[in-house]
């Protein structure tokens, strides 16, 4: 389990979602044997269960239980957990495709989309296969859509392994965040260019208010359980991200992230429709 999580850092650390096809088939092994352990736990409690049933069978009436005593203290309430549950359907109300180009690969370039919900957001970098992180819930979905097949896992591990990594590197100091004044127009909408400088290096971003949609709070979330490109901070006005130029120490461009569509038409994806395999 602990290989499958350092996998899934890093499926996320990297460039959006390059490499996913080997996520896909470097968990499928691991997917079986969760769905082995399962058979194999059911029929065993099963067992278990009808031999308690034949003991207390065999038994005579247990006498009244007592009543509980009467405690002068109150509980205090528990602040609910994500249910670790998906979805039967999940309906996205907005989506924008980025264009990303990085250094490393010079002369390529990579599409992904996202598709916005409350709380939820869906990758693709191709139509075979797309990821879906569930934050209300608290899961994550690979969903192969050739296959129609889906993989759910919890995030919760994810999230812990995220905190456990953030703290091995030291507490980051604060970042300065820079609004320019600088204005551009992307797909028709006015941007504001906000200037991120952390450790040495800096994120420039641009970010509109216009189309009317406010990623912040869901790629913040994302960012629990991830290692994404994109800098909280990024979303400290709100709005939704058109642009972004990320430099290195040098000062040369890393990562370049283009807007080139951006649609409000809501989809929805049913869960229901693929085979779960639960991990």
């Amino acid at each position: 389990m602990k290989a499958l999580l350092l996998v899934l850092i890093a499926f996320f650390a990297s460039s959006a979602l390059f490499g996913q096809e080997a996520l896909i088939k470097s968990i499928g092994n691991t997917a079986k044997e969760k769905a082995n352990a399962q058979d194999f736990n059911t029929t065993r409690n099963n067992k278990e269960r009808g031999n308690l049933m034949d003991d207390k069978k065999s038994k005579d009436s247990p006498a009244p239980a007592s009543a509980p005593a009467e405690s002068s203290e109150q509980a205090a309430p528990v602040e609910a957990e994500p249910s670790g549950e998906y979805q039967a359907s999940y309906t996205f109300t907005s989506s924008v495709s980025y264009k990303i180009e990085t250094a490393s690969k010079p002369g390529q370039s990579q599409t992904i989309n996202y598709d916005f919900g409350d709380q939820v957001i869906k990758m693709a970098a191709n139509q075979d296969m797309s990821s879906i992180i569930d934050s209300k819930n608290g899961v994550m979905i690979m969903l192969n859509n050739k296959e129609k097949t889906a993989m759910v896992m919890s995030t919760k591990a994810m999230e812990a392994a995220m905190k456990q990594q953030q703290m091995s590197q030291g507490e980051k100091p604060a970042a300065k965040i820079t609004k320019t004044g600088r204005t551009k127009t992307i797909l028709g909408y006015k941007c504001e260019e906000i200037l991120i400088e952390s450790e040495g290096k800096k994120t420039e971003v641009w970010i509109t208010k216009d189309a009317g949609i406010d990623v912040s709070n869901t790629f913040a979330n994302m960012n629990k359980t991830s290692a994404s490109q994109i800098p909280n901070e990024a979303f400290t006005e709100g709005g939704m991200l058109m642009e972004m130029n990320a430099y290195d120490a040098a000062g040369k461009v890393e990562t370049h992230l283009l807007a080139t569509a951006l649609s409000k038409d809501p989809k929805t994806v049913n869960i229901g429709a693929y085979k779960i395999t639960k991990l």
